[in-house]
């Protein structure tokens, strides 16, 4: 510190009390400095904070200031000034306000876990909405056919299906295959669609090859057969087949384009766009007109007895 400031000035153009601000332990900048943390710079603390600028002077109550380096994003577009309500919601929180879920990747513990806490969700939040599910999905295993996920995961989606007062509308938008063509079969009948490129297989369960004792192979061989069992009993129940003959037909993977599907029982139509089954509506418009139907119909028979 002593060579800093013996140093001639104009080897630095500071001057010693310009030195100081510097090279002390506590100085202004050390302390700003120390104050900018991953958090406090992050897009999501901006927007919260100060309207969605990132200003060199701050926010200041008459508006933005004009150094602005990011954009402000309040709900329903334009440039607002203040503070907004919250941060801009993510893609999949506008899916789960349309009440739309997706299933695009293969069948494994974290899939189900988001997918049946949104069931959860929209059916407590509007159980007299229908809850839309788009597909598609390798089912539990990958494109090379070795499982990477477990049957026992489709088991749990297929059950908070049936648990859900709300209709389950299902689309194959894609693929289905194997526990996934299972899913699209389990929506609601005359609700289950496919895009006319989509396909669909259906596969029985298997598990990877492994060693061990052979009590451990015999525990794995019971599960197998316990896994196969429910999967051919919920597709029978989805597809309206016995199950003699879905055992029969899936010894081996069966593959079906979307027509065939449709034909098969999975589904019940090829979707268009002119199909109003899946259009965007106002369902709180449709209820309160379904209510005010029900009200109007009920008056005449009320009348009477009140008359009394």
């Amino acid at each position: 510190m002593k060579n800093y400031k013996n140093v001639p000035q104009s080897l630095y153009g500071l001057t010693p009390s310009q030195m100081d601000m510097f090279m002390t332990e506590d100085n202004p900048i050390r302390r700003q400095s120390g104050s900018v943390t991953e958090q406090s710079i992050s897009s999501r603390k901006n927007y919260l904070d100060q309207g969605g600028m990132y200003s060199v002077s701050g926010m200041m109550d008459q508006g933005p200031s004009k150094y602005s380096m990011s954009v402000s994003m309040n709900r329903g577009g334009g440039r607002g000034y203040g503070r907004p309500e919250s941060a801009p919601p993510d893609l999949p929180s506008l899916l789960l306000d349309a009440r739309i879920c997706y299933l695009g990747m293969p069948i494994v513990p974290a899939v189900t876990e988001l997918l049946v806490a949104q069931f959860m969700y929209l059916d407590y939040e509007d159980a007299s909405k229908p809850i839309y599910l788009y597909i598609n999905s390798s089912g539990t295993q990958n494109e090379k056919m070795e499982t990477v996920g477990s049957e026992t995961e489709a088991y749990a989606i297929a059950d908070i299906m049936s648990y859900c007062k709300s209709t389950i509308y299902t689309v194959n938008c894609g693929m289905a295959y194997g526990q996934a063509a299972m899913l699209l079969s389990l929506g609601a009948k005359g609700y289950r669609a496919l895009q006319p490129n989509s396909s669909t297989k259906l596969y029985l369960p298997k598990v990877n090859r492994s060693s061990g004792a052979a009590v451990d192979m015999w525990i794995k061989a019971k599960e197998l057969d316990a896994n196969t069992e429910y999967y051919i009993e919920l597709l029978a129940k989805g597809t309206g087949k016995p199950k003699e003959e879905l055992v029969k037909d899936i010894q081996r993977p069966k593959y079906l384009n979307a027509q065939e599907a449709v034909d098969y029982g999975i589904a019940d139509k090829l979707l268009s766009s002119s199909d109003d089954a899946f259009e965007k509506r106002d369902y709180d418009a449709l209820l309160a007109q379904t209510k005010a139907m029900k009200a109007q119909a009920a008056g005449p028979r009320a009348a009477p007895s009140g008359s009394r």
